[in-house]
């Protein structure tokens, strides 16, 4: 037979020979650990289910009838906000300490986790956040769970939750449509009033000079010229409204000072040549208009360029005003949350099942070390009759010698 099935041999009956001391150790602790599962307040979890609404309406969403360029680029704008973002904005929110004390406030969670009046809010949030689960799912959808051994109070407690994370996305929201449409007003305001100059001017100047006609080329240049600088200054608007919401270091405003860099140096490459004869003259060059067409071809190319802000503005200001003023809910509610029929907990099953393994596995081991302590002691008693049975023979030769 070999060592280690000598070994087990001898493991086995070790546990045989003790069977009796284990089993009584195991039969009273896992009695023992299902009376108490029974004692074991029941906690109940009620759950919400969030979906985050789709972007709508975005101010970069919506530039109007521009270049292919422009469009592609305001598209772009307007998938930002997608869902996964908007998700993980709501379980920033959830999680805020905000969220946290609106909630200890409303249901008093001081006295119903029986802290002292003196007990630091903090330790009430540590409490509060061991008994909600925020989660993003894989689909997008957010989830609120809530546990308490009120299984009413968890569903209230949940409920609560999904006001507030709407209250405060709502106010937040409400916050950056303000703050866009306060900065639309003020350049809409600016843009009408660069309009209305340029209007009384061309008027004046057209019915003083008796000007009313542009060659088809020169009109190509001044539409091209004006479509040009109108989209430098819509990427200055985006730019702006990116600078004020997201900060200097973004990457869409980064990107927004090189396309107006690249619109620039677009600009300055269709300067026209000094003479129609330039090879590379593809307008008539304004040098060579009269004086006076000159000045009509400006007037006009500053018209059509505030013609294409002011293009731009109306829209997005309008809807700016719209943003500001609607009061809708900021979330969808998939599954409300509903006191709960089934228990969460404690499982006892696995309490019974953990304390009957735990009292085997301990009752074997404290059996191991009885058959130990039994064997030494066995070793030792031998030992000492071993040396009795030798010194007994020297005693007795001693005695006789003393007689």
């Amino acid at each position: 037979m070999s060592k280690n099935n000598k070994s087990f041999t001898d493991f086995l009956i070790i546990v045989l020979k003790r069977r009796k001391l284990i089993i009584t150790n195991v039969v009273i602790v896992t009695i023992f650990a299902a009376i108490i599962s029974f004692f074991i307040p029941k906690w109940y979890t009620s759950k919400a289910n969030l979906l985050p609404p789709k972007s709508s309406g975005r101010l970069l969403g919506e530039l109007g009838n521009f270049s292919s360029t422009i469009q592609n680029i305001s598209k772009s704008f307007g998938r930002l906000g997608t869902v996964s973002d908007e998700a993980y904005n709501y379980l920033a929110i959830l999680q805020s300490r905000t969220t946290a004390e609106k909630v200890i406030n409303k249901f008093n969670l001081r006295e119903v986790y029986e802290f002292d009046e003196d007990e630091p809010i903090e330790n009430i949030i540590k409490e509060l956040n061991s008994n909600v689960d925020f989660n993003i799912e894989d689909e997008g959808n957010v989830t609120i769970e809530v546990t308490d051994e009120d299984p009413q109070l968890a569903a209230d407690m949940a409920a609560y939750y999904v006001k507030v994370l709407n209250d405060i996305s709502r106010d937040l929201g409400t916050l950056e449509a303000k703050n866009n449409r306060e900065f639309i007003e003020r350049r809409y305001i600016q843009a009408m009033a660069d309009i209305s100059s340029v209007e009384d001017s061309l008027k004046k100047f057209a019915k003083k000079h008796s000007v009313f006609d542009i060659e088809e080329q020169t009109k190509a240049a001044i539409t091209a010229a004006a479509e040009l600088k109108a989209q430098i200054e819509v990427v200055k608007i985006e730019r702006d409204l990116l600078l004020m919401n997201y900060g200097k270091d973004n990457p869409y405003v980064i990107n927004k000072e090189i396309m107006i860099s690249e619109f620039k140096r677009r600009l300055e490459n269709m300067k026209f040549a000094e003479s129609s004869s330039s090879n590379n003259a593809l307008y008539t060059p304004f040098s060579e208009l009269p004086e006076v067409g000159v000045n009509f071809i400006r007037l006009q190319r500053e018209y059509e360029l505030q013609a294409k802000i002011l293009e731009f503005i109306v829209p997005i200001y309008e809807q700016a005003k719209i943003e500001e003023t609607k009061d809708i809910p900021a979330i969808l509610v998939l599954d409300y949350p509903v006191p709960a029929q089934k228990k969460a907990g404690p499982k006892k099953a696995i309490i019974i099942g953990a304390a009957f393994l735990l009292s085997l596995f301990f009752s074997i081991i404290a059996a191991l070390m009885l058959e130990s302590l039994e064997r030494l002691r066995q070793d030792e008693m031998n030992y000492s009759r071993v040396n009795e049975g030798i010194f007994i023979p020297l005693r007795r030769m001693l005695f006789l010698k003393r007689k």
